[in-house]
């Protein structure tokens, strides 16, 4: 009984990585068609907007979220454009990639 136990926890911890690495994959997909022709990560992207190798030391989800969602609100004058409209599964992974830049 223990061993059937472990191996369904094994199981379950290796889906959990599995899914956490495939939203983080999506999530810097994401990250490379709409935010790296701006912003650098890890020395790579444009340099229009400000390096966010380590934004999620600096802002929390919801700032990240409001950030994209209204980023006039913070900078009235930026050039950044509004990901509202960003289909919510890609605003998830994407979120969560940039989560994960610490």
């Amino acid at each position: 009984m223990r061993r059937a136990v472990a191996i369904i926890a094994v199981f379950a911890a290796v889906a959990f990585v599995t899914v956490a690495a495939q939203a983080e994959s999506k999530g810097e997909q994401v990250f490379k068609q709409k935010c790296a022709i701006c912003h650098i990560v890890n020395g790579k992207g444009g340099a229009i907007g400000p390096e966010l190798t380590k934004v999620a030391a600096r802002l929390k989800e919801g700032d990240l979220k409001a950030q994209l969602e209204n980023p006039k609100k913070k900078n009235p004058s930026t050039s950044m454009p509004s990901f509202k409209t960003l289909a919510k599964v890609d605003m998830t992974a994407l979120l969560g990639y940039l989560k994960t830049l610490k």
